[in-house]
């Protein structure tokens, strides 16, 4: 606020946590170490519908931190890192921690540069068949696929009545075993393609997301 907004006393300010809560107020005080705000008003945000869960494999190098970044911005309401059997990234013990923390820096940095009032919740890694069986529970489950018969994922949303939460699964390089998909059906998922070229993990993650969005939030 001080050093790269330049806010001097008197300008006015949004700011949001965590809670889904956003203020607005007013610059008191520009110190060295602190700025002080006075608060005017608060107000809670209520997500948009459906709630867009992404489940994606993790990829080698940094590349989930720019999927975190680039979903946030498109509003992925949740973000699960996923284990499957052809992910080569197995992060463990204070990697892993250090990772997680890192990660959460990367979503709320992009809830403010994109000036969302609220933080996508970043779960911790999670296995493909734990987490295809809790999100198959809660959420229409859109698997994005290379095999088999599959829509175009904007009809297959044309058939998906106003969900309250959808997730995507999105497989790691190589695709899903066929033992996946098997899974994947046996659970009800719902197969997709994202058109006649083959995606990256990081390509998929963002259209997926972004389709969504703009079908069911801004029509």
């Amino acid at each position: 606020m001080r050093h790269v907004l330049r806010l001097r006393e008197g300008d006015a300010v949004e700011i949001f946590n965590e809670k889904k809560e956003e203020a607005v107020g007013r610059v008191v005080k520009v110190g060295r170490c602190q700025v002080t705000v006075s608060v005017e008003s608060v107000r809670r945000y209520t997500p948009q519908l459906p709630l867009i869960i992404l489940a994606c494999a993790i990829p080698k190098r940094s590349k989930f931190e720019s999927i975190i970044e680039k979903a946030a911005e498109l509003g992925a309401d949740e973000i699960i890192p996923l284990l499957t059997e052809r992910t080569e990234v197995r992060l463990k013990g204070d990697q892993l921690k250090k990772k997680s923390i890192r990660y959460q820096t990367v979503a709320v940095n992009a809830a403010k540069q994109s000036q969302r009032p609220d933080v996508p919740v970043i779960h911790p890694a999670g296995d493909f068949m734990a987490v295809l069986e809790r999100l198959s529970r809660e959420a229409v489950v859109v698997m994005p696929s290379l095999v088999g018969e599959r829509p175009n994922i904007l009809k297959a949303f044309q058939a998906i009545s106003q969900p309250q939460k959808i997730a995507f699964l999105i497989g790691p390089e190589g695709d899903f075993t066929p033992q996946e998909y098997t899974l994947a059906r046996d659970h009800k998922c719902v197969p997709v393609s994202l058109g006649e070229t083959v995606l990256k993990v990081e390509t998929a993650a963002l259209v997926s997301v972004a389709c969504a969005c703009l079908y069911y939030r801004h029509v």
